[in-house]
């Protein structure tokens, strides 16, 4: 390991109006290697879906100048090498890893070995906290445990000029979009806009009634917030408890009336089954609202068409989701286990991503579901995987790291966080035992 004065901190963005809050840490820290003492700070950041990225920024021993490295960054359970063995895993500890490392200044020719980052399960904060610092060596022996001097979660007030040049230059897209762009406000005509939100969730069903409770208040707050960040028209309906039935949800999709600048989203939460025999892709939803009733027929709705019969009505922009299971009605919904959660930091979204995802004059109209035909889809406290995902999606890219967000970007990046998750997820099988899940989420764009 050279010698080298390193700043790595963990940085995430969120505001007041905010979906999920992703964590944001900074650290001092050094390793004593043959008598000499080689200084490091880390600048990490990570989404509560596991992903994220390092900033590195050390004093290049040979040269005297500064050298700022970017990684993309690697999130797993110390242990977690084989995601079909869990039999080694140790889930007290969260390691994050840089990956793919890229000199962003210092010159040619500089190599950087990323470091480990340990968080540690804190059973009384509920969260994993910064425990250690490892430097990896050829073999698990050889590793070398630092000292962290110091560690704090930084928030918006702490992102001055002087601190984020310290990780990034003044042509990083982060750095344009924190100090360099300039916040337009809507148009008193995009103003005029409005967000109809209909969410259908059967949460009292015994099974799966907790997860839909955490999807529908989660997709709520959301979308709610967004509206009230862009100063629009909030027009929200719940379908949800004793008023959950195929009945009132046609006639919910049957009173919608969006003006031809408008936003509608749809999202349901709940069973879901496919047919085999005919050609859907996209599963029906299960909206018996009797248990006597029986799957299919006059208690059922495909997802698909309820995205046509929403497309047709004309808005500017139309999502459509379903987080529920797209195979044989008599499989049962899989539960899997929670994910990680680290510390929140409050940093603020980025009106022009906003405006660029919801704002676009050009019209478009999104259909997703959670699972692949002949797929079960898992939930836990935090609610249903995909779900949770798109929310982490739908968050970095509103966030200002990124430029000109676009929705084929949040959804893939939604679908392959859901195929990644489950692999890493033990999901209880209708028989009681364990197995990977398998979720691989569909969606189409017109």
């Amino acid at each position: 390991m050279s010698i080298k004065y390193l700043l790595t901190g963990l940085f995430i963005f969120f505001s007041s109006f905010s979906f999920s809050q992703p964590s944001v840490y900074e650290f001092d820290y050094y390793f004593d290697v043959d008598s000499v003492r080689e200084h490091y700070n880390a600048f990490l950041v990570r989404n509560d879906d596991g992903t994220g990225f390092i900033r590195v920024r050390y004093i290049d021993g040979e040269t005297g100048k500064p050298v700022i490295v970017h990684m993309q960054m690697q999130e797993h359970y110390l242990g977690d090498e084989d995601e079909n063995d869990s039999r080694k895993t140790d889930s007290s500890i969260l390691v994050f890893e840089g990956i793919d490392p890229k000199v962003i200044t210092g010159g040619p020719g500089i190599q950087y070995d990323p470091d480990l980052f340990w968080f540690e399960w804190n059973k009384q904060t509920g969260y994993y906290e910064p425990w250690a610092v490892i430097s990896e060596g050829a073999d698990p022996k050889d590793d070398v445990e630092g000292v962290i001097a110091d560690m704090r979660l930084l928030n918006q007030e702490d992102l001055t000029k002087e601190r984020v040049l310290e990780y990034f230059t003044e042509k990083d897209e982060f750095y344009v979009n924190l100090f360099e762009t300039t916040v337009r406000a809507l148009t008193p005509e995009q103003k005029k806009s409005r967000l109809h939100l209909l969410i259908v969730a059967n949460t009292d069903d015994i099974s799966i009634g907790t997860t839909c409770v955490v999807d529908k208040d989660a997709t709520y707050k959301t979308f709610s917030q967004l509206a009230e960040f862009l100063e629009i028209q909030f027009v929200p309906k719940v379908i949800f408890g004793k008023e959950f039935s195929k009945v009132n949800v046609d006639n919910a999709i049957n009173d919608l009336r969006p003006g031809p600048g408008d936003i509608v989203v749809f999202y349901y939460s709940g069973h879901g089954f496919a047919n085999v025999k005919d050609g859907y892709t996209f599963p029906y939803l299960d909206l018996r609202d009797k248990t006597y009733q029986t799957y299919g027929g006059a208690y059922t709705l495909n997802i698909e068409d309820i995205y046509k019969r929403i497309k047709a009505k004309g808005a500017r922009l139309n999502l459509v989701f379903s987080d529920c299971c797209n195979a044989d009605p008599t499989q049962t919904t899989l539960v899997s286990s929670d994910g990680a959660s680290t510390r929140s930091s409050s940093i603020g979204w980025s009106m022009e991503n906003c405006r660029a995802l919801f704002m676009n004059p050009k019209p478009l109209s999104v259909l997703m579901t959670a699972a692949s035909k002949g797929e079960l889809s898992a939930g836990n406290s935090t609610g249903g995987i995909f779900t949770f995902n798109f929310r982490e999606s739908l968050e970095k890219f509103i966030g200002p790291f990124y430029f000109n967000s676009s929705w084929n970007t949040i959804l893939t990046a939604a679908k392959s966080q859901t195929i990644s998750k489950a692999k890493r997820t033990w999901c209880r099988q209708p028989d009681n035992s364990k197995k990977v899940c398998v979720q691989n989420p569909v969606f189409k764009m017109e």
